[in-house]
């Protein structure tokens, strides 16, 4: 056998298995540190580092998946492979997003108190609304900025913690989306009120009466909402990789990468839940570094779907 060169397996390498992939054989070694690589972690032969000198010198690389060639368990092995290495890292990270986010939960609590104070019903009610629009502000900003994080460990890049808080500019964006979102939501939900609304003043019905007419058009409207309602799975994810997408926009985008994919994004979303679900259980603590594989996952599927999507600039 023939040396293969810079960065290629040596005459008595032959044999030799991934570092990381112990079930697979490599196919070069790390220029950096010698590690053998398999092709998954060589890229095909394209990458001289390996995955772990890659993170410590912040090398970027293009994410491998995209709407061709993804499937659960390749999005699965790529996410876990990179939770591995940084579990302890997403877990701080998410510890430092529920403290802000109490904090500024308990804080903001305590605007009703003044208009209580004041002895103001209607301003207790102000108060109490704009607390809840400031803590889903501050929680938005927040989740984004996670998502930024996760994008750069997805790309090959080094975990920096400081991009938590790189997402304050686009608060507007996320109200502007929240608000769309609940106006495409409550809509229909509006239209089963007034439904029940129009049988009872014409029936002369209570509304005890109307529960089974209530409950059958809920079902009704359940799977379609469902339905419709899935591509905004992705939103968290577009609005922080896009920088200049408007609210519109980035719901348009999301429609365009969950076609075809609906039942692909429903099932990774289940799964992502099932993993935050289990790291609670694992005496509540768990539920951190879990967290952290949820946005690995959501994040790696954003980035899958989007690769090939006809998606406006």
């Amino acid at each position: 056998m023939t040396d293969m060169g810079f960065g290629g397996m040596g005459p008595g390498q032959a044999g030799a298995v991934c570092a990381l992939h112990p079930d697979q054989l490599a196919m070069r070694t790390c220029t950096r540190c010698g590690s053998f690589m398999c092709s998954t972690c060589a890229e095909g032969g394209t990458q001289t580092l390996c995955p772990t000198c890659q993170q410590r010198l912040g090398v970027g690389h293009a994410f491998p998946l995209n709407r061709e060639n993804w499937s659960f368990s390749a999005l699965w092995d790529y996410c876990f492979e990179i939770f591995k290495r940084e579990w302890l890292m997403l877990g701080v990270t998410m510890l430092i997003f529920f403290g802000i986010s109490g904090a500024a939960q308990f804080l903001l609590n305590l605007l009703p108190l003044v208009g209580k104070v004041l002895h103001s019903e209607v301003l207790s009610v102000i108060l109490s609304i704009s607390a809840a629009i400031l803590v889903q502000a501050v929680q938005g900003v927040l989740g984004l900025g996670i998502m930024k994080m996760v994008f750069d460990l997805l790309q090959g890049q080094s975990l920096d913690i400081g991009r938590l808080f790189s997402q304050l500019h686009k608060v507007w964006v996320v109200f502007g989306a929240t608000l769309l979102i609940a106006v495409m939501i409550f809509v229909p939900m509006g239209l089963v009120g007034l439904i029940l609304g129009v049988a009872k003043v014409a029936g002369g019905m209570e509304w005890r009466s109307l529960l089974p007419l209530g409950i059958g058009l809920g079902v009704l409207l359940l799977v379609p909402l469902i339905y419709f309602t899935l591509p905004f799975f992705l939103l968290q994810a577009d609005i922080a990789y896009n920088d200049d997408a408007s609210p519109l926009q980035a719901l348009r985008n999301c429609y365009a990468y969950a076609r075809g994919e609906r039942l692909s994004i429903f099932g990774v979303g289940l799964v992502g839940l099932l993993v935050v679900l289990v790291g609670f259980m694992a005496c509540c603590v768990g539920i951190l570094p879990a967290m952290g594989m949820y946005y690995l996952l959501i994040g790696g599927l954003y980035l899958a779907l989007r690769n090939g999507a006809d998606v406006e600039s």
